[in-house]
């Protein structure tokens, strides 16, 4: 169950340039460390398809009775098309977008549209 304060359930919310400085493993461990935690994160970053399944498939080894598994949420947006050409040239494509991350048991209700992200936390 999610660690609750008086006042709720933490969220962090993690910049693109916090992220930008670590390696995909290293992201996967920090997420997955502050949703054990019983954290939502909130990534200013969106995640592919590729690495959104090793986030599920790495959930998903870690799941037991303490701990349900993961649910998220997320949407990309465009990059320009300077940031496109830098990324293909220096090999580190701009993922622009936002992901929310959390405990199964915490995020009760996610709604998304193209551009836009709704959630209802459990504080149960």
């Amino acid at each position: 169950m999610a660690k609750k304060t008086k006042d709720g359930i933490k969220i962090e919310f993690l910049s693109k340039m916090k992220l930008q400085e670590k390696a995909f493993e290293e992201k996967l461990d920090l997420i997955m460390n502050s949703v054990q935690d019983e954290n939502i994160l909130v990534l200013e970053e969106a995640l592919n398809a590729e690495e959104k399944a090793q986030l599920i498939e790495k959930s998903m080894e870690e799941c037991d009775e303490e701990f349900p598994g993961i649910e998220f949420s997320g949407f990309n947006s465009e990059a320009n098309l300077l940031e496109r050409i830098i990324g293909n040239i220096t090999g580190n494509p701009k993922k622009n977008g936002l992901l929310i991350v959390g405990s199964s048991d915490v995020m009760e209700k996610v709604e998304e549209d193209k551009d836009a992200i709704s959630m209802i936390a459990k504080l149960e």
